[in-house]
């Protein structure tokens, strides 16, 4: 199955991907804000993938390589894990978030390229909504602080 909706997401996962590839080794200023508007366009996209069934019911098991990645002073921060119940903060690392998301993402896009389409669309959805949805909705909020909070 390819469609627009499909099609978009694999477009931005592809881009979300190299950046995450590509970060360190990325000189330029302001890559935490292209970071930023990338995991915002993925988790957008991912609203409107659409409900599939795997033609069969094991998906391939592989591993995806998963690049080193440095954020530095920025990596650390206080998370809350449920926002209706009141507790602790708890330590979190902004790269296990962009990670999580890159090998989830990684994996449907090699099962795109591998002309299993359905199987990459289910990976996709039924990962951001069990899995990398939360991470990214985490990572999105501390890099907005990397970027527009004036105490860093």
């Amino acid at each position: 199955m390819k469609n627009k909706e499909v099609q978009e997401f694999f477009l931005s996962a592809l881009k979300y991907c190299s950046i995450i590839e590509n970060f360190d080794s990325n000189k330029e200023n302001n890559k935490f804000k292209n970071l930023l508007v990338s995991l915002l366009d993925l988790y957008s996209k991912a609203l409107y993938l659409p409900e599939v069934e795997p033609k069969d019911d094991k998906i391939p098991d592989f591993d995806t390589s998963v690049p080193k990645i440095n954020f530095g002073q920025y990596n650390h921060y206080w998370e809350v894990f449920n926002p209706y119940h009141l507790e602790e903060p708890v330590g979190a690392s902004l790269s296990d978030d962009t990670l999580d998301i890159y090998k989830d993402v990684k994996r449907g896009i090699i099962l795109y390229e591998n002309k299993e389409y359905l199987e990459a669309i289910w990976e996709w959805k039924c990962n951001y909504e069990i899995h990398w949805g939360s991470h990214a909705i985490d990572a999105i909020r501390v890099l907005h602080s990397v970027n527009f909070n004036s105490a860093y």
